[in-house]
């Protein structure tokens, strides 16, 4: 009886042994891993990841498929939703949302199921700047302006709204909101046909890969530079934060628009084993620095200013302890949005 004791337990050490021990490699080889956008295909954010999906595998070891899924709904909560509450936990399937998202159970406008600080952080394509563009026709010519006339703009949701209703109710512009565009390229177009005056938001990457003639012809002004700090390709351009009157202010500011530095975040849900953690993030690393991948990111005149997965989770951490009455006051700001 003893002997068969031990030889039954020898046997389900051996069974259970591959499981306990299986490498990153053993696990990820010949497997399909799901990439879920938060977005509509054929947005701003769908190029990013499809490009992704092409690179990252190679410097993933054991190169599984990455399959892209679009998951669009409530500005990408509810592909945070899905992957925090129902996609597994193994690292079998990735995620791309807005920035924006990882905040968004601060506020408690929008309803969320997740913490953002809990996500598998693997890092941002870039750390995309806000901004404001009016059309070169319009009376709209200088940040200035924003303040002493109407400026009548397009907004669709998401950054192209809570943008502007945070500059009004924040630093006091004048920007007249019109909603119900579908999408950031029928404000565009909207422009183009001189219904609105311009648009503001998460939108200079997107005029850059759709529209760089605007840029290049001066089509479009760039009005204001919106985000967490000044960034290097706006040089000239005036920055949110110097319109703040007060500390408070700019508090409020950093959680409505600070989360620019994360403008396309890539993340796993909460409790992928750290060995795969480590290797998704490393691959996540060195895709970014990928000669291949750069080469394609410029024929697609797509932006890649990488941060890394540890900088997310330092910003998340920041602004999680802002004082609940400033985290209200910035509620507010976005609740006006629903």
């Amino acid at each position: 009886m003893r002997s068969g004791l031990f030889a039954a337990l020898a046997l389900a050490g051996i069974l259970s042994a591959p499981a306990q021990a299986q490498s990153v490699q053993q696990f990820y080889k010949g497997r399909q891993v799901n990439l879920i956008v938060g977005f509509n295909p054929g947005g701003a954010y769908d190029p990013y990841a499809r490009m992704l999906a092409r690179h990252l595998p190679k410097h993933l070891p054991g190169a599984p498929d990455i399959v892209v899924k679009n998951m669009q709904g409530a500005g990408s909560v509810r592909a945070a939703n899905y992957l925090y509450k129902v996609a597994p936990r193994d690292g079998s399937e990735l995620g791309l949302i807005a920035g924006s998202a990882a905040l968004e159970p601060m506020f408690g406008v929008r309803p969320t199921q997740f913490e953002g600080q809990k996500f598998t952080w693997l890092g941002s394509a870039n750390d995309e700047p806000g901004v404001c563009f009016s059309w070169h026709t319009s009376p709209i010519v200088s940040a200035r302006d924003l303040f002493d006339k109407e400026m009548i703009l397009g907004a669709s949701g998401t950054s192209n709204l809570d943008f502007p209703l945070a500059l009004n109710a924040v630093l006091g512009t004048k920007i007249r909101i019109v909603r119900g565009y579908n999408g950031s390229s029928a404000i565009m177009l909207a422009m183009e046909r001189g219904e609105i005056q311009g648009m503001c938001g998460m939108v200079y990457a997107g005029v850059q890969t759709s529209h760089p003639d605007w840029l290049t012809e001066s089509k479009v002004r760039t009005l204001m530079q919106i985000g967490l700090a000044r960034n290097d390709k706006l040089a000239g351009v005036p920055f949110v934060m110097d319109f703040a009157k007060t500390d408070n202010d700019r508090s409020v500011l950093r959680l409505l628009v600070g989360w620019t530095i994360m403008g396309r975040p890539y993340l796993a849900p909460p409790g992928v084993p750290d060995d795969r953690k480590h290797a998704l993030r490393r691959a996540f690393d060195l895709t970014m620095r990928d000669p291949a991948f750069l080469t394609d990111a410029a024929k697609l005149r797509l932006d890649i200013s990488p941060i890394s997965g540890e900088a997310i989770e330092r910003f998340l951490e920041d602004a999680y302890v802002t004082p609940r009455p400033l985290v209200e006051r910035a509620g507010k700001v976005l609740a006006q949005g629903q």
